[in-house]
């Protein structure tokens, strides 16, 4: 009897540890575009999942100046620290590229909805060593009334496999990390569209 239960005991962790892999990491459909996209011709993008570009426009030739992203208001991650974290890093890595950051009204305008927020994964993260988190993202860079630029992406990052307690501050540090991973994609589909071969490097590296 003790041996026939180790053995359930067993296949149910089991069980639950390939759910709990499979729910933070299963691909998942992109939703639907926000309004004020949904006429663009998106295409497939080479960092991001779609993108567009206005023709002729050179992303390396104009200045930026940034909107507050929004988050959709059922997320189940603490937005408010997110949304802090993710426009840090949004300015600092636009910086880092020697793009030009400014507030005037010429320059063109970034801004753009998370729709999906989520960190999954920690009722189990005794047993799976992880705890995954993810976003759905969506946004436009426009100067004036014309969009120059629009991009749509899903982002999944994972914690470093440490099964038992979790290390402090473990969430936090995930939210970063998805933020410049969320980041790495949009600037080097800005930056790199439609380079190939040797010029097809990463314009920032993950940190």
């Amino acid at each position: 009897m003790e041996m026939a239960m180790r053995r359930l005991f067993l296949l149910l962790t089991s069980v639950l540890a390939t759910l709990a892999v499979l729910g933070g990491c299963g691909p998942r459909r992109l939703p639907a575009a926000p309004a004020d996209l949904a006429g663009l011709p998106f295409q497939p993008g080479q960092y991001v999942q779609e993108s567009y570009f206005a023709p002729n426009f050179k992303p390396d030739e104009v200045s930026y100046r940034f909107d507050p992203f929004t988050v959709a208001p059922d997320s189940d991650a603490p937005v408010e620290a997110f949304l802090e974290t993710f426009q840090d890093e949004l300015v600092r890595a636009w910086v880092a590229q020697g793009l030009k950051v400014e507030q005037g009204n010429n320059a063109c305008l970034l801004t753009g909805n998370i729709q999906r927020l989520s960190i999954k994964g920690g009722r189990l993260r005794w047993l799976t060593g992880r705890i995954h988190a993810s976003l759905a993202i969506s946004g436009a860079l426009t100067q004036g009334e014309q969009v120059l630029f629009a991009f749509r992406d899903q982002v999944n990052v994972s914690s470093p496999l440490a099964p038992g307690r979790a290390a402090p501050r473990e969430q936090e540090l995930l939210l970063r990390q998805l933020a410049r991973e969320t980041i790495y994609h949009l600037l080097n589909e800005l930056l790199l569209h439609g380079a190939t071969g040797e010029s097809a490097r990463s314009a920032i590296t993950r940190r």
